[in-house]
């Protein structure tokens, strides 16, 4: 298989939603595949192209030039691969985890490393923090490159170091040749990032003391630092610092703590503590990408919109991008990477035309050179139509939505069955892009129906914020009033409406089969929460009951009054009796995220109030379905049970 060639001709194709027949059923390996290029980066000096590829079940290293010629390739298929990246002209960074059990520490976590490989040919991988004196066992986030090294071919690395007692967030030196490293500053016990200049000294140290509520930005000058900011009484870490301001003068940080803007925008410090900005924003958009380079420098956003949007710092990406963006109006263009002279720009795309695809922009030639299909099993004419809709909810508030159609169908069908598919998070959102599961749905005959509900991202800060202790409440009306306009417009039956989701949009599918059950014929929960109790008690446990992330969850699922009669009245383990449709639950037993304890209580109570229920362990599968054979079995389950209890007449 040749990976990199031209596929496709956007003034040949039109849009399938207007011409296509009806679509034949698609073999469902070909949506439960991962995509052909799972993560790309282009080289600094724009001469070469990296990617994680999966090809005929393997996960691959590839590295390719300018021609498109190979020129090194490593078999990564034992190693749970998640992104690849440049870190200079001759070194690519593979970052890489797996579910793990450290002895003397309390349950599995996902733990996280960082391969370095030269990319002349026959160049093997060489792990980044070996032989680092103290280094804590059982830690995750393990591989962050924060910056250059203080020589060429070092790097600045933070970890935690076992200190007496307790571990410190330091700040290490490490050498990519060889992986080893050495303490370079070390952390405060309550240090939580680090951020270095170009020359790879320590600039900015970022403190949040959980037990005093105290958050503290200090300085460094040589190797001695001060504090120029500070917050007492928080909760929760006020603001999230995004980066450093392209000429190293202050830092640029999102006030987690707005009531008013939020992620809407980014603001900026300087080393006295002043603040000002924003120097980007746009109300009712939130950011969804920050842009920075090696060194975390920003240079601009990607917003949170149903086709991306972009705001820059930097003129070049800013003119480059436009200028594609108005070539291929309505197409979801998401900038990927880019050259250092930006002559380059990696981009991944999305559209009915073309499906799920790659492509570079060769900005001074103005030429787009089409690189390969995500998708190849899966024709362009037999992709599920795509729409973005609003509704409103029924105390008024509008809700984006996405809704997929079969490939050829009209838009109003009263007699054809309806997936709800709740997204996850529940801080996160749904956009005019390729979903593995919304299109293997509709090329089965369903309409998908995809609400962003509040408490979603990508829609402003109030209607994030509206979510706040809306669990199992407003949010999960969000859902129901969605099904009942699908209805009322003509887009779907009214008897047959099946629920669907995974993680938040598991708990949102049993807590719709429990306070909804008259809307439901079968709902399917994937990795979902069944009781807010105990996920606060496992929490409590992992972090300690006063830790930041637990006051965090109780804020998102309570409105901070996290009160254990409250969160049971929202916790559908404890409303089995009312479930009326049959339920199919399925769960990785390696999911460091949900335990997989929630899906055996729900399945437990199911049981013993008498209702119909299916659990499916997913052996080996975490929580973002990252193992292949799984996402297929996930698919062939589901497809067995809707063709049991909701078939597409």
């Amino acid at each position: 298989m040749h990976l990199f060639k031209f596929f496709f001709s956007l003034f040949l194709l039109m849009p399938c939603f207007q011409f296509c027949s009806q679509a034949e059923p698609i073999p469902l390996e070909a949506y439960g595949q991962l995509e052909l290029v799972q993560s790309a980066d282009i080289s600094p000096d724009g001469a070469h192209i990296a990617i994680i590829a999966n090809v005929d079940g393997l996960a691959r290293l590839m590295v390719f030039d300018a021609n498109f010629k190979l020129v090194n390739g490593l078999n990564i298929s034992k190693l749970k691969a998640r992104s690849v990246s440049f870190y200079d002209n001759e070194h690519v960074i593979l970052r890489v985890s797996e579910t793990n059990r450290v002895y003397g520490y309390r349950g599995e976590f996902e733990f996280s490393a960082a391969l370095a490989i030269n990319i002349a040919k026959d160049a093997k991988p060489v792990q980044l923090l070996r032989d680092v004196r103290n280094l804590h066992p059982a830690q995750s986030g393990l591989g962050k490159i924060v910056g250059n090294g203080t020589k060429d071919n070092y790097v600045m690395m933070p970890a935690y170091i076992k200190a007496s007692n307790t571990s410190n967030l330091g700040l290490v030196h490490v050498n990519l040749k060889t992986g080893r490293g050495r303490m370079f500053s070390a952390g405060l016990s309550n240090t939580i990032d680090w951020f270095v200049t170009d020359q790879g000294r320590p600039l900015v140290q970022e403190v949040y003391d959980n037990q005093r509520d105290r958050y503290t930005i200090r300085k460094f000058d040589g190797r001695s630092s001060e504090t120029f900011y500070r917050r007492d009484d928080v909760k929760i870490p006020p603001i999230s610092i995004s980066g450093v301001l392209p000429d190293e003068s202050g830092l640029v940080f999102v006030d987690v703590d707005s009531t008013e803007q939020g992620f809407d925008q980014l603001m900026q410090m300087d080393f006295e503590g002043e603040i000002s900005g924003p120097i980007i924003a746009s109300e009712g958009r939130e950011i969804d990408i920050i842009y920075k380079d090696r060194n975390r420098k920003v240079l601009g956003v990607r917003f949170a919109t149903m086709i991306p949007e972009y705001q820059f710092l930097d003129p070049a990406l800013q003119v480059a991008v436009d200028r594609l963006q108005a070539r291929f109006p309505g197409v979801s263009l998401y900038l990927d990477s880019w050259a250092e002279d930006r002559s380059k720009l990696l981009y991944r795309v999305f559209d009915a035309s073309i499906g799920d695809a790659w492509l570079i922009q060769n900005v001074n030639t103005d030429e787009v050179e089409y690189l390969t299909t995500n998708r190849p099993d899966i024709p362009t004419d037999k992709l599920g139509a795509i729409y973005a809709i609003e509704y409103k909810a029924r105390d008024g508030l509008t809700i984006p939505a996405i809704l997929t159609l079969p490939a050829g169908q009209e838009l109003q069908d009263s007699s054809r069955p309806l997936i709800v598919l709740p997204h996850g998070g529940p801080r996160s959102h749904d956009t005019m892009d390729f979903d593995w599961m919304a299109q293997f749905f509709s090329n089965r005959g369903y309409a998908v129906l995809q609400p962003n509900f509040r408490g979603s991202t990508g829609f402003g800060y109030a209607h994030m914020k509206a979510g706040e202790g809306e669990w199992g409440k407003k949010m999960q009306d969000d859902i129901s009033d969605g099904v009942k306009e699908m209805i009322r417009a003509g887009y779907a039956s009214k008897t047959d409406v099946c629920i669907i989701g995974a993680s938040y949009g598991g708990y949102a599918a049993l807590a719709g089969a429990v306070f909804t059950p008259e809307l439901y014929r079968c709902v399917i929960a994937i990795a979902p929460v069944s009781d807010l109790n105990e996920m606060l008690r496992e929490g409590k446990k992992r972090y300690g009951s006063n830790h930041w992330v637990v006051s965090a969850w109780e804020s998102r699922m309570a409105d901070g009054d996290a009160r254990r009669e409250r969160l049971r009245q929202v916790s559908p383990v404890n409303f089995a009796d009312q479930v009326e449709a049959p339920v199919l639950l399925l769960h990785g037993d390696d999911d460091t995220v949900v335990d997989i304890r929630q899906s055996k209580l729900m399945e437990r109570a199911l049981k013993r109030a008498d209702k119909s229920v299916k659990l499916v362990t997913l052996k080996g599968e975490d929580h973002w379905l990252s193992v292949q054979e799984t996402r297929v079995e996930l698919l062939r389950e589901i497809e067995g049970f809707l063709a049991q209890h909701m078939p597409v007449n």
